[in-house]
């Protein structure tokens, strides 16, 4: 049986392959596909628990500072 924190692995990769391959659809002129693939994307996104989306929402938040002219005034890198 799978650990919780091994699902949200998983859904994380699959949400990630779906983006990669809306964005790649798209790219190629193939409109339907990427719109199939964005749907597939956002039932991922949907299906997340409420900690699992407050966790990501931290990390991306964080991810986002590390790269502001803030954080690169004082010195800090991503951790």
């Amino acid at each position: 049986m799978s650990s919780p924190e091994q699902v949200e692995a998983e859904l994380d990769e699959h949400i990630k392959g779906c983006g990669l391959r809306m964005t790649a659809a798209f790219a190629a002129g193939e409109r339907e596909e990427g719109c199939q693939w964005r749907d597939r994307m956002y039932q991922a996104i949907q299906s997340r628990t409420p900690e699992h989306q407050a966790r990501l929402s931290a990390r991306i938040d964080s991810a986002i500072w590390f790269q502001s002219e803030e954080a690169q005034a004082m010195g800090k890198a991503a951790p």
